[in-house]
């Protein structure tokens, strides 16, 4: 897999292009247009990058869905779009009978230097900067399990911009970055640890996770993304004691999560006033080690 975004190198200007769409997540349209939107941002944050602009991606079957549930979708976009300072340019609606929104994005770094999944050596700190358990969340709601309002923090967060997470990750001098989305935190994890030729050690202990998402992870509610991922990388895990939910949970995909990045020890003792001064949050999980795959302890 590659980076987050791509890269694209012109007269000493660095720009970076993703794009992602994603199915409803909450069942309020509003809502669902604004996480998408921070959720196609962010990985132009994992690069290290500041988003220009958008083109918008939707898939609506019109024959089943009002076009006021669009114009909602539509203004949580616009309003995301605006606390991001990125412009709208256009986009595109095919009829679709699964409802999809998101964003193709093309953003810049501005020194001239970008954030990699490549990179993290032995010695590093491992942190993230949100809570994991979302994909557990949205298949609780779907169920009819728990309702949008039981889980305000976890909507929170996914509309949470990843810009301040990315200015902080780069104040430390991360070394690696990436942000965890679909393939959980092992996925994304453990394409680090591939890429950097490391070991990734994750403690489960110190790993932010929302107390509802564990909840029903011991009742095994998960999307089916949670098994895919755990198939993905089972192989390259060395598990130290955990219990099948915990693994569960360390698998569930992601939507709009933090950044997960390593930057070197000696930038420890400026973390906390670092993220204090930016308005974030961060949390050491780990460290990086001499090896290859994933080292899980409790």
């Amino acid at each position: 897999m590659g980076d987050d975004a791509g890269v694209y190198l012109y007269q000493g200007s660095v720009f970076v292009h993703t794009v992602d769409l994603i199915t409803p997540v909450v069942n309020d349209p509003y809502l669902w247009g604004a996480i998408s939107t921070a959720n196609s941002l962010s990985d132009v944050y994992a690069m290290g990058g500041v988003p220009l602009n958008a083109l918008a991606i939707v898939g609506f079957n019109n024959c089943e869905m009002r076009v006021d549930t669009l114009k909602e979708v539509m203004k949580g976009c616009a309003d995301k779009l605006r606390e991001a300072k990125t412009v709208l340019l256009g986009g595109h609606t095919i009829d679709d009978k699964e409802p999809k929104f998101g964003l193709a994005v093309m953003g810049v770094c501005p020194d001239g230097s970008y954030l990699s999944q490549k990179g993290a050596k032995a010695g590093d700190i491992l942190a993230i900067t949100k809570p994991i358990g979302v994909g557990i969340l949205t298949k609780a709601i779907k169920e009819g399990k728990i309702s949008e309002k039981d889980i305000r923090s976890a909507v929170e967060n996914m509309l949470t911009l990843n810009d301040r997470a990315s200015l902080l990750a780069k104040r430390l001098t991360a070394t690696s970055c990436t942000d965890v989305t679909g393939f959980g935190l092992l996925g994304h994890a453990y394409n680090i640890a591939k890429k950097s030729e490391v070991r990734l050690t994750i403690r489960f202990s110190q790993v932010p996770v929302y107390e509802a998402s564990v909840f029903f992870a011991k009742q095994k509610i998960h999307p089916k993304g949670a098994v895919d991922n755990y198939n993905f990388v089972k192989e390259q895990l060395i598990n130290e004691g955990l219990d099948w939910w915990q693994i569960l949970l360390l698998s569930d995909p992601n939507t709009s999560g933090g950044l997960l990045f390593t930057f070197p020890k000696d930038a420890l003792p400026f973390l906390e006033k670092e993220a204090q001064a930016l308005g974030t949050k961060a949390w050491i999980i780990g460290e990086v080690e001499e090896g290859t795959g994933i080292r899980l302890v409790d």
